[in-house]
């Protein structure tokens, strides 16, 4: 059996450092290798390993955003018999892993737990001091050459011995060990044109990976995300779901879009006997001098009139139909991979996650229901005597419910994403509901990125990659009311494009670490199909499908 070869990038203040320790690595009868100046290579119990070595940083920089290395290993070891400062050695680690943490893309930022520190040193008090540095800039490992000690236990060739085995020890650790995590989809919200954004980013994933996006072990969705992953869970293929959505598929009758026949009219009785009510209890307040006639208090009753606009019943039953229709189960207890749906308790200010434990009896369709009832669209959905409402209210993706659920790989998928404006008084030119929903995208956004970037903090383990629409296309969405059902071509058409120029941006470290995950990135494919949708007059999505021929879908 081939053994496959790993990359490791080395930065040591000197070639004769790097050589040293090249040499000493070679010197052992188990390993067979090269050295040479600014490379070498080892093969040995199982591993084939090539060492690139830079003694720059911008140089280090560079090579990490240009190619993939299974470990950095910074050879931090003062070796007394060369010409190096061990104070300048020191300061070019913390200088080194403060350039890596500072990168503001935290999907391209080189992950600690892949750097390896090599210390050593005559002074013993100064390698511990070092030590305990390292320790809290949470480095993936420390490795300790005691052989270059006052006095190494066993003499300085079985010491030396002893650290050559610990670094192969690591490198075994790090690149042979089996993912044996769960791989996941986070779906967030934001709408009809959220759906449509969700739809050409996955579509884009499934080309590009040699594993379907259907053969992950975990999905999860909140509000539009819900409606997107609950289907995904019950086996409907995207190119499936991209023709019911877009209405590509005749067979399919339900359309998603508001109308006039889902207005909420069965709500205006209840609403003016609750504005009786009120106007009752108002003239009371007054008369007991606990209130006063203003214009706010005024309004305030008034408001009570202002109830959910939609009836989101009819949706239900049409996913409930469209999973059977699909062969699949409306059942968090029968399905194949786990689906877990975010909604908020609407009085008790609580996530909760439908398909978890104690809420797994809940029918899927019920909870996506719930988790897109968002105000004042759509009235909250009774489960079970609870009252629950957009899932986006309390969390943005659920990240760490993922992480908690056994998931180490997870794509997130946020659509639901302010628009950015370096123009002063850009957003007061607009509408007062298009200042909300603003509002509503940044503080959705801020909460996702401050949570993400702690759990990542907290979770060095696991991989994210997150999708989010360019302010570009971000530009191009806000045009439309997120429940307005218009643009879905050229919406999910730039999707599959921008997320193809994402997935080119980290090919070289995506393509690495999704192989831990056993999944090949093989962009050839989704390449071609942007070149087609670039040609096209007009975007369509019908020349994305698998089935197309000649620019016709074979989807209905």
């Amino acid at each position: 059996m081939k053994v496959q070869t790993r990359h490791i990038l080395v930065y040591s203040p000197s070639r004769q450092t790097f050589k040293e320790l090249c040499l000493s690595v070679c010197g052992q009868t188990w390993v067979e290798g090269e050295v040479g100046d600014r490379e070498c290579s080892w093969n040995g119990r199982g591993l084939n390993l090539e060492i690139d070595m830079v003694d720059h940083l911008e140089k280090l920089v560079e090579q990490l955003h240009t190619g993939y290395y299974n470990l950095v290993m910074v050879d931090c070891r003062h070796v007394s018999d060369l010409d190096v400062d061990h104070k300048k050695q020191e300061e070019a680690v913390h200088y080194l892993l403060d350039v890596l943490g500072s990168e503001r893309d935290i999907e391209r930022r080189y992950p600690l737990r892949r750097v390896v520190v090599l210390v050593g040193d005559v002074d013993d008090e100064r390698v511990d001091r070092f030590l305990f540095q390292m320790g809290k800039r949470h480095v993936g490992a420390c490795l300790r050459d005691t052989s270059l000690s006052l006095r190494p236990v066993g003499g300085k060739k079985a010491a030396r011995a002893r650290f050559i085995d610990l670094i192969w020890q690591h490198c075994e650790k790090v690149m042979l060990g089996a993912r044996r995590g769960k791989k996941a989809i986070s779906a967030a919200g934001g709408g009809i044109t959220g759906i449509y954004y969700e739809l050409g980013v996955l579509k884009c994933l499934h080309d590009a990976f040699d594993t379907g996006i259907h053969d992950f072990d975990m999905f999860l969705g909140i509000s539009g995300g819900a409606v997107v992953t609950s289907c995904l869970a019950n086996g409907i293929s995207i190119d499936d779901l991209m023709g019911k959505v877009g209405d590509l598929d005749d067979t399919w009758n339900y359309r998603l879009k508001l109308s006039w026949k889902q207005l909420n009219i069965g709500e205006v009785p209840r609403r003016v006997f609750l504005l009786q009510r009120e106007m009752v209890r108002y003239v009371m307040r007054m008369l007991k001098r606990e209130d006063e006639l203003s214009v706010a208090s005024v309004f305030g009753l008034y408001a009570v009139l202002l109830g959910p606009i939609f009836d989101n019943n009819r949706f239900e039953k049409a996913m409930r139909r469209l999973f059977k229709q699909a062969g699949g189960t409306n059942s968090f207890r029968r399905l194949g991979p786990e689906l877990y749906i975010g909604a908020t308790d609407q009085d008790r200010r609580e996530h909760v996650l439908f398909g978890d434990v104690g809420f797994e009896d809940v029918p899927i369709s019920r909870a996506v229901q719930a988790s897109s009832a968002m105000h004042p669209f759509f009235p909250s959905v009774e489960i079970k005597g609870r009252y629950y409402t957009d899932g986006i209210v309390t969390r943005t993706a659920n990240l760490r419910a993922a992480i908690d659920h056994g998931a180490d790989l997870v794509f997130i998928l946020d659509p639901f994403v302010p628009l950015i404006s370096e123009t002063a008084g850009f957003n007061g030119q607009h509408g007062n509901m298009w200042v909300v929903e603003q509002d509503y995208k940044t503080m959705s956004f801020t909460r996702f990125t401050g949570t993400r970037d702690e759990i990542l903090r907290s979770d060095p383990d696991v991989n994210t990659y997150s999708f989010v629409p360019s302010n570009r296309m971000r530009r191009y969405m806000a045009k439309q009311n997120p429940f307005v059902s218009r643009n879905f071509h050229p919406i999910v058409c730039e999707a599959y494009s921008s997320t193809f120029r994402r997935l080119k941006q980290l090919e070289y470290k995506m393509r690495g670490e999704l192989a831990s995950h056993n999944i090949n990135l093989d962009l050839m494919p989704v390449k071609e199909k942007v070149e087609r949708l670039t040609e096209a007059k007009r975007p369509d999505v019908r020349l994305l499908l698998e089935n197309e021929q000649d620019g016709k879908s074979n989807v209905a």
